[in-house]
């Protein structure tokens, strides 16, 4: 099934399932077989759990959970798919990158290289493997990381006949959401598996324009004898919205339909005259980063939008939002060099061990305080504090001590919140054992600061170390902010991170500069022959994008394009029928 943008593509995967539970059911589970749902998020997962009424029919997980779970039990043909396959393909890579020299990257992937054949040589000492829910494997340890764990998988499908065998008996039905950003080789196993015609049935719901995640199938296709299926009903947007998405989409032409179509909605453009860069590599400077901002609130305020709930806006990196919120410093710490993927991931989450006590409790205690919320205070310290659990030192006090106590401890961290380091802070809140710390951040907070000036290539796999000590060193300024952005209690968003979400009224920024990403050129994709043409993959991952984002406004949507050329733009833009004369607003440097 291909869906576009708010064509209900989860209400069709929910009846579709409960159209084989009313058919199969019965007979599926006497058989103690199982209708599998793959979904590309945990939150994808709780939501099409609770509407199916959380029936042990359906096995619905993530991709990387479903897999691991029905070829966990394969250890010898794991044990090939590694050798065979999966250890000479990074082999293979890291020797693509190694052209014999004496620069850092030759290096690097020459002893990446020479690590990967030492692993390969070790692996007949592996007796199980487990899956380390991480981005990296350990192979001498029998441990895969989440890309490793797509590759065995895609292995198993491809060559292993009683792996497809036993997983078609044990799901007839299989139906993979969000087909898109599945991986190529997983399609390609399922499609086999689900070839000609009969059981198993593997289906696919997605959509290929809202592929935004490297090396997936976007453009997937059923299995040999399946029937494509396309709806072209928009349930989300206003016909305005949903002009603009057909204009700039052509290979499904939606409709405005159910409530969304008598909506009175509007789309608009503003094209900003864009500074020339003066900052180190083409960049801004801190000052022109200042007036784009101030270019974008001038905007906000024109439409009577400024500190509206109701008004969601979407830039394309976090490091644009961190900046306006003020938490900047704190984000390129955890996307710089100390930062591993799966750290980077985990902060953005507020799941990182050493951002977690403040996510969990320092700052929702603080905020419950300054509130006057004393109940708050105390449900927050017996679902969260060792001393004020249960079965804490604390659990035979009556409820006016527990107040008192609470009280009295609260108020030290937040006194010493405004002048402490974020070490200080952290050891004021073991001290009052206000919060549970995991064994690893004791162990940071325990040691010494690393004396060492980090090399990438000595210490890589001790980043961690350097990325406490600077955390450590920081104040507490910037993690309020934080705090506010990562549980949804601001209107900004990435444009990544909106996928599958709907809001009333949007915003999307589209500065080049300030960006500095170079997958991506929005005036290159909007305005070829005023700025010049994208490459190939700036258009493929440009549009898609741009369509997610503007898919996402059910009622007004306004679009930031800062330009070098407004009035070229404006042009074009208009010669090309993206928009509509009355559509464009220019605003120039001098405004």
């Amino acid at each position: 099934m291909i869906a576009g943008a708010g064509a209900g593509k989860t209400t069709s995967l929910i009846s579709a399932l409960d159209h084989v539970r009313k058919t199969f059911g019965p007979s599926l589970l006497k058989q103690g077989q199982r209708v599998a749902c793959i979904t590309y998020t945990k939150r994808a997962v709780a939501v099409i759990r609770e509407r199916l009424g959380f029936d042990d029919l359906f096995e619905v997980s993530t991709l990387h959970s479903f897999l691991w779970g029905e070829m966990g039990s394969f250890g010898f043909d794991i044990h090939e798919a590694v050798t065979l396959f999966v250890i000479p393909k990074h082999i293979e890579a890291a020797r693509e990158k190694d052209n014999g020299g004496t620069s850092k990257t030759a290096i690097s992937a020459r002893q990446k290289a020479e690590k990967l054949e030492e692993e390969l040589g070790s692996l007949a000492e592996v007796r199980t493997w487990n899956y380390d829910d991480s981005n990296f494997s350990n192979f001498s340890e029998g441990l895969l990381g989440h890309d490793d764990v797509i590759s065995v998988a895609g292995y198993l499908l491809k060559e292993k006949s009683v792996f497809r065998r036993i997983l078609g008996s044990r799901y007839p039905f299989i139906f993979v959401d969000e087909a898109q950003d599945t991986f190529v080789s997983i399609v390609e196993g399922l499609n086999k598996l689900g070839a000609g015609v009969g059981l198993p049935m593997v289906g696919y719901f997605g959509d290929p324009w809202q592929q935004i995640y490297e090396g997936r199938a976007g453009k997937f296709s059923p299995p040999e004898e399946g029937i494509p299926i396309t709806k072209t009903e928009n349930f989300r947007c206003c016909p305005q919205v949903v002009d603009l998405l057909n204009t700039f989409r052509t290979d499904v032409e939606q409709v405005p339909s159910g409530k969304a179509a008598d909506l009175k909605g509007s789309v608009e453009l503003v094209l900003v005259e864009a500074e020339a860069p003066e900052g180190p590599r083409k960049t801004y400077t801190s000052e022109q980063c200042d007036r784009a901002s101030e270019k974008m609130d001038q905007a906000m305020e024109t439409w009577g939008w400024t500190e509206r709930e109701d008004v969601t806006l979407l830039f394309l990196v976090r490091q644009m939002i961190a900046r306006r919120l003020g938490f900047e410093q704190l984000n390129s710490l955890f996307i710089g060099d100390f930062a591993s993927s799966r750290a980077e991931d985990d902060f953005k989450a507020g799941d990182h061990l050493l951002v977690r006590p403040f996510v969990n409790v320092v700052l929702p205690l603080i905020r419950a305080q300054q509130e006057g919320d004393q109940r708050g205070v105390i449900d927050l310290l017996r679902a969260k504090s060792p001393d004020f659990a249960s079965e804490g030192p604390n659990s035979n006090r009556s409820l006016g001590e527990m107040i008192e106590v609470s009280r009295s401890a609260v108020e030290r961290l937040q006194a010493a919140w405004a002048t402490s380091t974020v070490k200080e802070v952290l050891l004021l809140t073991q001290e009052l054992g206000l919060a549970r710390m995991p064994d690893r951040l004791m162990e940071h907070l325990n040691r010494q600061p690393r004396p060492e000036d980090f090399d990438k290539e000595l210490y890589t796999n001790e980043k961690g170390d350097w990325l406490a000590d600077a955390f450590f060193a920081m104040s507490t300024e910037e993690l309020s902010p934080y705090f506010d952005f990562i549980s949804e209690n601001t209107p900004f968003s990435t444009q990544h991170g909106v996928k599958g979400e709907e809001y009333p009224n949007v915003v999307v920024v589209f500065d080049d500069v300030e960006a500095r990403w170079s997958q991506y050129n929005f005036n290159k994709l909007l305005t070829p022959e005023t700025i010049g043409e994208p490459t190939e993959g700036q258009l493929e991952r440009g549009r898609k994008l741009a369509y997610v984002c503007f898919s996402r406004a059910k009622l007004n949507l306004r679009i930031l394009l800062f330009t070098p050329s407004p009035e070229k733009a404006r042009a074009e833009l208009l010669s090309r029928g993206l928009f509509e004369d009355g559509q464009i607003t220019l605003v120039s440097l001098a405004a």
